[in-house]
């Protein structure tokens, strides 16, 4: 009988990335679903390489065939119809490669949600979150869903490499509010290890998947701060009036600095848990080691995201 494989969608991108690289590591065959065919590969051809199309269900089908698990990181950080990109299409996407698994035999979903959704039902990124647990719960197929708060590590961690740049490059940082909520940053590497860990067990489990510390955001804001080596004055600002600097800094970079679901989330506590925490590396140890190399450069994730089709994406 040949080796079941393990599929990874979106292993060229960040989160997919390193949960393909444990895999490997583990001995596991791996196989990637991506829009990003023809980017470079940083498997050396370890990987099996297929597309993913949501308008072909028999193609994702055979995708899936021979699949012990399958870890689902499709998910859209934007909310923009006109460019393709929609969390109820998200939703639907979804809910395609569920059904493909279904008829293709997988025998468990490892599915990436995010903390606390049910916590924010007014804001169509959770609301979104929310359909698709209920999608996969109610499937035939076994599954782990995980819950993580933020991530931070790995060479593309976006959010907080970009809050890094704009802390170097301007002499004032607004923080949503007094910045008293909590957040509660886990390393993509231990991610990573929940997520296989869950993909070697047969259990149907909902986990949180957080870091060993908890910090206000301002705390937050000024451990990155002091761990590029600068003196900022962090000050708070109305949420709306930080959006709309997000935004203008947006144009001007033809990307998205932050995101309306996203300050809601971090507002709301949402970005920390009560439950006992998954992560083992501690962010304030990280950015101490790391910060000198944070923020160097601006990673633009809207040009990073457009490859085949901005329907497709991780």
């Amino acid at each position: 009988m040949s080796e079941r494989v393990h599929v990874v969608t979106g292993a060229f991108g960040y989160s997919g990335r390193w949960i393909a690289r444990e895999l490997l590591s583990r001995g596991k065959k791996v196989r990637t679903l991506t829009n990003a065919v023809g980017r470079d590969d940083p498997f050396q051809g370890m990987v099996e390489v297929m597309p993913i199309d949501f308008t072909n269900h028999d193609l994702l089908v055979s995708s899936l065939r021979g699949a012990d698990v399958l870890y689902n990181t499709y998910w859209v950080r934007y909310k923009n119809r006109k460019d393709g990109y929609a969390h109820e299409i998200a939703v639907e996407n979804t809910r395609k490669l569920l059904l493909a698994a279904e008829e293709a035999g997988v025998n468990r979903i490892i599915h990436f949600s995010v903390a606390h959704p049910h916590k924010a039902p007014d804001w169509s990124y959770f609301r979104g979150k929310v359909e698709v647990e209920k999608i996969l719960t109610e499937s035939s197929l076994s599954y782990a869903i995980l819950r993580p708060t933020v991530f931070f590590g790995g060479e593309r961690d976006v959010l907080i490499n970009n809050m890094a740049w704009l802390i170097r490059k301007f002499p004032v940082f607004g923080i949503f509010g007094m910045g008293n909520y909590l957040i509660q940053p886990i390393h993509i590497e231990d991610v990573a290890k929940v997520a296989v860990d869950q993909g070697e067990s047969v259990e149907d489990v909902v986990l949180d998947v957080a870091g060993p510390e908890i910090f206000t955001y301002r705390e937050y804001v000024t451990l990155i701060a002091k761990s590029l080596g600068v003196r900022r004055l962090i000050i708070p600002v109305p949420p709306i009036v930080g959006w709309a600097v997000g935004k203008a800094v947006g144009a001007i970079l033809r990307d998205r600095v932050i995101t309306r679901a996203e300050i809601k989330g971090l507002m709301r506590g949402l970005m920390a848990t009560d439950a006992k925490p998954l992560g083992k590396i501690k962010f304030s140890e990280w950015v101490t080691i790391n910060g000198a190399g944070l923020g160097v450069k601006y990673h633009n994730d809207l040009k990073e995201r457009k490859y085949t089709n901005p329907r497709e994406s991780h």
